[in-house]
């Protein structure tokens, strides 16, 4: 087993929080942040960068960065630029955790599609599941796999899987990334998708899981809920007029949408969240 020649091992206590900003919505203008527990920040579109005793570091798509506990640095999110970031703040008191130490790490594919799973599952989880502690204990034991693999790939044991081609996507699926991310307050269809890139919905549908791993549909659904988070954490809007900026037929369908991918209504995720 590959694993076994890795020399070093990785003990994660808890996972405390995982979030998936596609975009993140509320751009602050540089500010300090210090917290009790390590942080991994990955970027999948766009940049952000940490700034620590003076020295900038920028993380670019496709890269991770560690922050450990209770380091203060400053966090810059360029503004006029559309940044999609996955966070996970986890408790570790793993001295083995310095091997990956503060600078960016560039992610294989494999790693990307490891780690987005790995994020889906622990919203899902958290929402859904009905034993804290199981959670815990299996979001915990991914985010291990995950830091082995990526320790071993590091090292020589692994041979990355796109060496030679790092952060490939085609130019047909970038350009539907452009237009989801433009109706993400209006509506699309896959056959309108179809007229615009001038092939057949099923290419379009199949080269799209392939190199994104998951569906258009799934992708554009999920742009809506981070856009109606962000809305409720940083505006006044109502419900009924969240609904209507995302385009939904009624705010009954829009509290049904909600509910189905997070495990709550949205007066239930803002009562929890402490949102007003």
């Amino acid at each position: 087993m590959l694993f076994n020649k890795i020399k070093k091992t990785f003990h994660i206590q808890t996972v405390v929080l995982a979030l998936d900003f596609r975009p993140l919505l509320i751009i602050r203008p540089p500010y300090e942040e210090c917290f009790p527990f390590w942080q991994l920040f990955y970027v999948s579109r766009g940049e952000m960068a940490i700034e620590r005793d003076g020295k900038i570091e920028t993380v670019h798509a496709g890269e991770i960065i560690f922050r450990p506990p209770n380091e203060r640095s400053i966090m810059h999110y360029p503004d006029g630029c559309e940044l999609y970031m996955s966070l996970i703040d986890f408790m570790s008191a793993d001295p083995e955790l310095a091997a990956f130490g503060c600078h960016p790490i560039a992610l294989d594919s494999r790693e990307r599609h490891l780690l987005s799973e790995l994020i889906r599952e622990a919203a899902l989880f958290y929402k859904n599941m009905p034993t804290e502690m199981l959670w815990q204990e299996m979001i915990s034991t991914a985010l291990e796999s995950f830091l082995t693999r990526l320790y071993g790939r590091l090292t020589g044991v692994f041979s990355s899987d796109d060496d030679a081609n790092r952060h490939c996507v085609s130019e047909t699926v970038n350009r539907i990334n452009l237009i989801l991310e433009e109706r993400r307050f209006s509506t699309i269809t896959i056959n309108e998708l179809s007229d615009i890139l001038g092939e057949s919905p099923n290419v379009l549908m199949k080269r799209y899981r392939h190199e994104m791993h998951e569906s258009i549909i799934e992708h554009f659904l999920d742009l809506k809920l981070q856009s109606a988070i962000q809305l409720m954490l940083s505006s006044d809007m109502t419900f009924t007029e969240i609904a209507e900026l995302l385009s939904f037929s009624s705010v009954g369908y829009f509290s049904k949408f909600f509910k189905k991918r997070t495990g709550l209504s949205p007066t239930e995720y803002c009562r929890e969240n402490g949102i007003s």
